[in-house]
């Protein structure tokens, strides 16, 4: 389930559809290019927060603060996969040979008519005269405005990334009873822990689950203000503005 900025194309699923596999991968950037879903296999929805909200990673990478492995990390700590479809695209192929038939089959097919060597190259070639024809036709660009031109905000420079965007008007939805001992064990996690300075706090968490618990769980002006005085903004190097 890949949620990180450096997976853009994916060789692994175009490996298991040449074996005739079916694959389940997360909706990510160029995993829609390689799996169709429901038809070689299953794409599950991933959400990212909205451009403007990834500048101070950003900047801290560009200071020196965090090196790439860091802001790579930190990043992706704050982009989420839908478990819960993931599980059910398992469940859907564990229980039907019929269906892990069909797909690795579809997918099998899809390797050998878009990802044979013998198409790709052809498409490179179309790629690089389509480059050079826009390269010659192509007027300056406009200078825009943006606090560290040559480090972007991640959930700009990659908002297609995910299948959407994580805004004021997401609905958010208090799944699980025991929520605050698995936020116990998910702040013990070694990928957690090392993001302890852009992840909530365990008395944030809690005081927004509280929030949830109550039922203010859109980001309407309601819980948006509800919400801010109780999550305090992420440490370390930043930005105003």
């Amino acid at each position: 389930m890949a949620d990180n900025l450096q997976e853009t194309f994916g060789l692994t699923p175009i490996e298991a559809m040449a074996r005739g596999l079916p694959v389940v991968v997360s909706d990510w950037d160029g995993y829609r290019d390689t799996v169709r879903d429901g038809v070689e296999g299953f794409r599950v929805p991933t959400v990212m927060p909205g451009p403007g909200e990834g500048r101070d990673l950003a900047y801290r990478y560009a200071m020196g603060v965090d090196g790439y492995d860091r802001y790579c990390g930190f990043t992706s700590q704050l982009i989420a996969v839908d478990v819960e479809a993931a599980a059910d695209a398992l469940r859907r192929l564990l229980r039907s040979a019929p269906l892990r038939r069909q797909m690795g089959a579809a997918g099998a097919e899809r390797v050998r008519t878009l990802f044979d060597w013998s198409v790709i190259i052809p498409r490179y070639q179309t790629l690089w005269a389509e480059l050079a024809a826009e390269r010659a036709q192509a007027k300056p660009m406009a200078p825009r405005p943006q606090a560290w031109p040559a480090r972007l905000d991640p959930f700009a420079a990659f908002a297609a990334y995910p299948t959407r965007p994580l805004t004021r008007s997401t609905l958010l939805q208090r799944t699980r009873a025991e929520a605050d001992m698995v936020l116990q064990r998910w702040r013990l996690l070694a990928m957690v822990a090392f993001a302890e300075s852009i992840v909530p706090s365990i008395e944030e968490c809690r005081a927004v689950l509280g929030v949830l618990r109550r039922g203010l769980c859109a980001w309407s002006k309601r819980s948006s203000a509800t919400l801010r005085p109780i999550v305090r903004p992420r440490s370390g190097v930043g930005l105003s503005g």
